[in-house]
């Protein structure tokens, strides 16, 4: 994945299609328009986007950069899960989440090209430009955008229903490797316009945007253009 055209002062770097969407269009809804969202593609591309985008042409003009990337476990089964002899993942690092993880990640593909790295997730650096993280879901937890979106109808109606459906399920023994991203799915196939991606969806509207469980990326764009206001 190569780094599109640099257009303005405030760029926004996020991992994979559905993020940008996502973002683009909680920028929008925040009225930021100095924000452009690039997508850098998987967690192993983000070296190599990096410094490329370094490199752009029109990177002297960036004055804030963000970068937003998932804590995802591995599914089960996937590469990098552990075998079940294995010791639980507390034992072999201690207290380390998978967000600390993923933050660590993002800060050495940022210092191998000599962009400035933040001292912990969500704060800026005081640097030019200025750089800040986001480990989604936030707040120090594992997951990913979905988990967070979860979060915009947890406690509904439509979630009682969500969660009945996953227990059909459990009984059926059919395994769900992924279950926030198979919740989100089953929230958007409740609305009018039902869509598989949780980015489309953002775009037209199906998330809450002025949802609490938003308010830490909400404060992270803002941070990004100078306007960190409480909501």
């Amino acid at each position: 994945m190569d780094p599109v055209e640099i257009e303005r002062p405030v760029q926004l770097l996020v991992e994979g299609n559905d993020a940008r969407n996502f973002f683009e269009a909680l920028a929008q809804h925040l009225g930021l328009g100095d924000i452009q969202v690039q997508n850098y593609g998987g967690v192993n591309d983000l070296g190599g986007f990096v410094s490329a985008f370094a490199a752009a042409p029109g990177f002297t003009g960036v004055t804030s950069l963000g970068v937003v990337r998932d804590a995802e476990r591995p599914a089960d089964g996937a590469p990098g899960t552990p075998r079940e002899d294995a010791p639980p993942a507390a034992a072999r690092r201690g207290t380390e989440r998978y967000a600390d993880r993923a933050f660590q990640s993002v800060c050495t593909a940022l210092g191998n090209v000599g962009l400035p790295v933040p001292a912990r997730p969500v704060e800026k650096s005081a640097s030019n430009p200025a750089v800040g993280v986001f480990i989604l879901p936030g707040g120090g937890d594992d997951g990913m955008l979905e988990t967070l979106l979860c979060r915009t109808f947890a406690g509904s109606p439509v979630d009682a229903c969500i969660e009945g459906f996953f227990r059909c399920v459990a009984r059926s023994e059919i395994p769900i490797r992924r279950p926030d991203k198979s919740r989100a799915r089953a929230f958007l196939a409740t609305t009018q316009d039902p869509q598989v991606s949780v980015g489309v969806a953002a775009q037209r509207g199906h998330w809450d945007f002025d949802h609490d469980a938003l308010r830490g990326v909400r404060r992270f764009l803002r941070s990004l253009v100078g306007d960190t206001p409480p909501a």
